[in-house]
Order: C-alpha cells, then sequence, then structure tokens
C-alpha cells in the first residue's frame, strides 16, 4: 500500500491544492513528495511564504509533516514545484478534503483486509474508476461513494463485500470543517452598539458567496466568529468588521490577524 496512491497514477493540474510531505532542505529550495498522487515535489523558498525572511523553517517549512500546498507545475515523468505562499486567499476547504480522502482510503483498505482481497487491485482497476466516473460537481469522493452505494454491484458481485462497504460508510455523515477566530469588541456604549455592528457586518457580508459566518458571545469582551468555508473568509470578515467600527464611535475591535 506503500507505494500506492489515493489517485492511482493521475496527475495534479496547476494550481490545485495538494497535500505533501517536505522531506530535505537544501540550500534555497525544499524537496518533498505527494501524499495522494505518485511524484515528488520541490519548493524553492521564495515560494514558501508572502514574508521576504524566514525566521524559522520548522514553522513556514516543516519536515516530515502533511501540509498543503499549491501545485506550480507538474511534468509527465511525476516530478513538479510547489508554493504555500498565497494558501490562505484560497477558499477551498483543502483540510476537509485530506481528512475524507484518508478515511475512505484506509477504510476500504481495512475491508479488503478482511475479506482476504488485494487492496491495490480492487482500487486501481474497480473502485477509483467508478467512484470517478460517477463523482459530479468535484465532490468529495467520499460522498460520491456514499451517494452511489446503492449501484456498488457494478464494482463487485461479491454481495458480502458490498454489504461491508455499507455498514461502513451508509452512515456516514459529511461535515464541514468549521474555522473559528477569537476577536474581543470592546464598547463604551454598552452591548447595543456592538449587537448593531455584529448585525450591520453579517449582513453585508453574507451578501457574498459563501458568506455563512456566525458569532458567538464568550466572555467579556471575548466572542468567536465561526465559518465553514475557510480561515481566508473569517479573516476578510474580521477586518470588515474592524473597518465597519472606525466609522463608529466608541467602539474597537481587538484581533490579530
Amino acid at each position: 500500500m506503500e507505494s500506492m496512491k489515493f489517485y492511482c497514477n493521475n496527475k495534479p493540474k496547476e494550481g490545485e491544492i495538494v497535500q505533501v510531505i517536505f522531506t530535505n532542505r537544501i540550500d534555497d529550495h525544499t524537496e518533498g513528495y505527494l501524499t495522494e498522487y505518485p511524484g515528488n515535489i520541490i519548493m524553492v523558498h521564495a515560494q514558501a511564504t508572502k514574508k521576504k525572511k524566514i525566521k524559522s523553517f520548522n514553522k513556514v517549512i516543516p519536515l516530515d509533516k502533511p501540509v498543503p500546498a499549491v501545485v506550480e507545475n507538474f511534468d509527465k515523468n511525476g516530478n513538479g514545484s510547489v508554493s504555500r505562499a498565497y494558501l490562505e486567499d484560497s477558499d477551498e476547504n483543502y483540510t476537509g478534503k485530506f481528512l475524507s480522502n484518508t478515511r475512505l482510503f484506509n477504510g476500504i483498505d481495512q475491508i479488503c483486509q478482511k475479506f482476504g482481497i488485494k487492496f491495490e487491485e480492487f482500487w486501481i482497476e474497480k473502485l477509483f474508476p467508478f467512484l470517478e466516473k460517477n463523482n459530479e460537481d468535484d465532490n468529495l469522493y467520499l460522498e460520491t461513494l456514499i451517494k452511489n452505494i446503492p449501484k456498488l454491484n457494478e464494482v463487485t458481485d461479491n454481495n458480502d463485500l458490498i454489504e461491508e462497504i455499507k455498514q461502513r460508510f451508509n452512515n456516514v455523515t459529511i461535515k464541514k470543517e468549521i474555522f473559528k477566530r477569537e476577536i474581543g469588541i470592546v464598547s463604551n456604549e454598552g452591548v447595543e452598539l456592538i449587537k448593531d455592528l455584529i448585525k450591520q457586518t453579517i449582513s453585508e457580508y453574507n451578501t457574498e458567496p459563501n458568506g455563512n459566518i456566525s458569532i458567538k458571545y464568550k466572555n467579556t469582551p471575548h466572542y468567536v466568529v465561526e465559518s465553514d468555508c475557510s480561515d481566508s473568509h473569517l479573516t476578510d470578515f474580521i477586518k470588515l468588521m474592524a473597518e465597519n467600527s472606525k466609522k463608529r464611535k466608541n467602539i474597537f475591535i481587538k484581533h490579530d490577524l
């Protein structure tokens, strides 16, 4: 299984957010490999962050740890380059996608072991092509499996295997990742001014695609801002709230972006 990857022999697309493991830093670049695709990658250190200087390589480019990165290019020989500088500008819930793929991949592997079936052969020749064929609107592959469980007889005539897959995945709920950030809101004119600022900013921001922002009171002066879209949406919302607070008197936003 170590030599086999989730996407089999497919190649990542340019601009796609992938999961990588960096293994070795050399001069001006770091080497590594893709976790879900076959292939090796490098990242020049200028593409590691927007900041001009890297104070800690271990924080910005951790070694031997799965991290997201954006594909810059990828050749036919299975070698490519990636960047991590602009990940926060993406709206994609890539963390949820990686977790979902791992859950599906490992779950099917365990089921194959239980039935004495060669996982690599089953995944490459039968299940993954079935998932690709039935995947719509770039959904999660786990979601595609769940939606198409009634059609698993197209994959195999082993009814016991089909039943085991049903039992494992049929009642799985696809949950979105919730992004959270704590901020401080201080008002010299009471809670009503805070409520009005929150209401105004949510009203303005939730008119944008994929807004989905909520705010929960924690304790004075702390509030928790949540989004099921992305961390960048959260950041943009907090910036908008801070801008709106500056247009008012006697209300201040404390945040660390």
